[in-house]
């Protein structure tokens, strides 16, 4: 058990400090206001828009800095684990469109009820009106070659003095965004103090200034699903289509937002190109705007007008074009109608500044991620010392991006205990070709040494399942990887056997037929499949002891076993083995054609595109050619115990 002291009581430092408890440590939580979440309870407009439900490939799409760095904490708790985690704790969930998710209730406090419940079931003690004025460390001398750390942290000084202790320190103080509800950039001063580097920092998500006075007279309007361009010395520096908001200086809404996500430091100085009319290409428009005068000749502009765009823009649209709001319908020239066209399809302003950090969403720039490890939060200069949240250089777009790098940087970075089980777990990789008795082999080591063997066969079978439920051919690869990714595979362990669930259903009795192999065989060299397969062995790898055998184990899936073990016979041998195992199910073989059958496998397997067949450098060679099974076992055993013998 660690004594962990979070600091911050945010989104970040919530689920950090539920997540560090979970895994058993004692955990205080410091908080400067006098409540919980302040911040939370205005996200949203206080509905709180809390993650967004879209696929993983969207979510990284939304993330704007340093999106790579987030993989393994997505990876630890995903935007479903969000969902699930709330909904599970009693607050029921709804999406709206474009994905975002929001507590049923609508209220923003529903969010943080149920973090501030989860702490005090769990045992965390919340201090608030604590303001922290500093990490106290001592000097460290690493034991191990890879250590980097040349300090470990040992408490947490407060503001009237008092020292907390801890073995773990997270800082999830947040950013510079909403100075009032606490975040004045306390957790980069601490950063900077343990000699870490902070980013260049700026407000983002924020609204846009214009140097038109009309943009007042608007304010309130929302224009909807309209295309939107920034250009600045006839670079386009940003395009989107969606909502836009007037606002009393200028303007706002998702798109404006996303731009100062996307280029915030080069929208001062552009003019933002307002397409009203997006849906018309420019001949449709010119014949919708000769169908409207023809039908309103007797009618001034700015009332025929009002047909086309909100009436309040009427007589700015057409100042923009040159034109008099009482021209008449019938007065209207071809040009005059050619400048109308343009002034809908670019109405523009001219971009003056952008709101400061007391309306900005969230903090571009923070602590350098380059100097924190992704796996674990935790600082490479430092040791015991984490981030979480939006202190850190990660960014994403409006619509529940940022609060779910809170959620997933906050609970991986309080995984202590599991992080540490992950240092310790033992992870043995057998690879090898086709026949050369890799199952069995891992299956009695597995059971010799106590650890669990890893069936890789079986996932590749369920997945193979799926396909044929759905009726994918086998040869159709674009299917057959949608099909992989969306397909929820998952495994559970019942009397130490391995169970492989689809969908939540125990599939294990179903995959074993002809069928469902000749599929996997095709499927499982798919990239997307692998790929998802081979997260789901790495996770099971992760903090136990396994035994885990395939054909790019030690290349690919675990390349940092500390047993690599490459497994094979000569092609006869293993034709031979393979016609005996026909033989005892009652199935007749022909040799030859089992022989032949495995030389094309192992082409296959060799030559494949993803993950190749192929010897780890690190791994040693066993030809089992002529030995008995209990001979490759106890062979396996010595080389095992030499391996861990020798990294001790």
């Amino acid at each position: 058990m660690s004594r962990v002291v979070v600091i911050g009581g945010g989104a970040a430092g919530m689920m950090a400090a539920v997540s560090a408890a979970e895994c058993g440590n004692r955990v205080t939580l410091l908080e400067k206001n006098e409540k919980l979440g302040k911040k939370i309870y205005i996200t949203g407009k206080g509905r709180c828009n809390f993650t967004n439900a879209c696929d993983r490939e969207e979510f990284f799409d939304k993330i704007v800095t340093n999106p790579r760095f987030l993989y393994s904490a997505f990876h630890t708790f995903s935007n479903e684990d969000a969902m699930a985690f709330f909904e599970n704790r009693g607050m029921p969930v709804k999406v709206e469109r474009g994905n975002r998710a929001f507590p049923v209730s609508d209220h923003a406090s529903d969010v943080t009820k149920v973090l501030s419940d989860e702490m005090k079931r769990l045992g965390v003690t919340v201090r608030l009106r604590c303001e922290v004025s500093g990490i106290e460390t001592v000097p460290y001398r690493g034991t191990g070659k890879k250590d980097t750390w040349n300090a470990a942290v040992s408490g947490v000084r407060l503001s009237h003095g008092e020292t907390v202790p801890a073995d773990v320190i997270i800082v999830a103080t947040g950013g510079l965004s909403y100075p009032s509800t606490g975040s004045t950039g306390d957790g980069y001063r601490f950063a900077e103090k343990a000699g870490h580097t902070v980013t260049k920092r700026s407000p983002s998500l924020v609204s846009l200034s214009a140097q038109e006075p009309f943009c007042s007279e608007l304010m309130g309007l929302t224009l909807r699903n309209v295309g939107v361009r920034f250009v600045k010395q006839d670079e386009t520096l940003y395009e989107d289509f969606g909502e836009l908001l007037f606002t009393h200086k200028g303007v706002s809404g998702p798109v404006v937002l996303s731009a100062t996500g996307k280029v915030s430091g080069r929208l001062t100085g552009s003019r933002l190109l307002i397409n009203l009319k997006p849906a018309l290409s420019e001949e449709q428009l010119d014949a919708r705007l000769v169908r409207e005068f023809t039908g309103g000749a007797s009618k001034q502009l700015r009332t025929i007008l009002g047909a086309l765009v909100p009436s309040a823009m009427a007589d700015f649209v057409l100042k923009q074009a040159g034109i008099e709001p009482t021209v008449r319908g019938a007065e209207v020239t071809r040009q005059m109608r050619a400048s109308l066209s343009s002034a809908l399809r670019n109405f523009t302003l001219t971009i003056t500044g952008l709101g400061g950090y007391q309306e900005a969403v969230v903090t571009k720039g923070g602590v350098a991620v380059t100097e924190i490890n992704p796996k674990t939060m935790e600082s490479k200069l430092v040791r015991g010392l984490r981030f979480a949240g939006e202190l850190l250089d990660v960014d994403g777009l409006t619509g529940g991006f940022n609060l779910q790098i809170a959620w997933s940087t906050g609970y991986l970075a309080g995984r202590i205990k599991e992080q540490e089980a992950k240092a310790m777990s033992i992870n043995i990789a057998i690879d090898g070709p086709a026949g050369a008795g890799k199952s069995t082999i891992a299956k009695a080591v597995a059971k010799r040494l106590g650890y669990i063997y890893v069936d890789t066969g079986a996932m590749y079978r369920t997945i193979a399942l799926y396909l044929l439920r759905k009726g994918i051919k086998a040869d159709d690869t674009e299917a057959i990887g949608k099909a992989g990714r969306e397909a929820e595979v998952s495994i559970d362990y019942v009397n130490g056997e391995q169970q492989v669930l689809l969908f939540g259903e125990n599939v294990s009795g179903l995959i074993r037929t002809e069928e469902v192999g000749n599929m996997a065989s095709a499927s499982s060299v798919n990239k997307d499949i692998r790929d998802k397969m081979a997260d789901l062995q790495r996770e099971l790898a992760r903090t136990k002891n396994v035994v885990m055998d395939g054909r790019d184990i030690g290349t690919n899936v675990l390349p940092n076993a500390q047993v690599k073990v490459y497994l094979t016979a000569s092609v006869e041998v293993r034709a031979m083995r393979r016609v005996k195992e026909y033989e005892q199910k009652g199935i007749r073989a022909d040799y030859e054609q089992v022989a032949k059958d495995i030389e094309e496998r192992d082409y296959r397997d060799m030559h494949r595109e993803h993950a190749p067949l192929c010897r780890a450098g690190d791994a040693v060679l066993l030809d089992t050619s002529d030995m008995t099974i209990e001979e490759v076992e106890d062979a396996m055993i010595r080389i095992i115990e030499e391996k861990l013998s020798a990294k001790q």
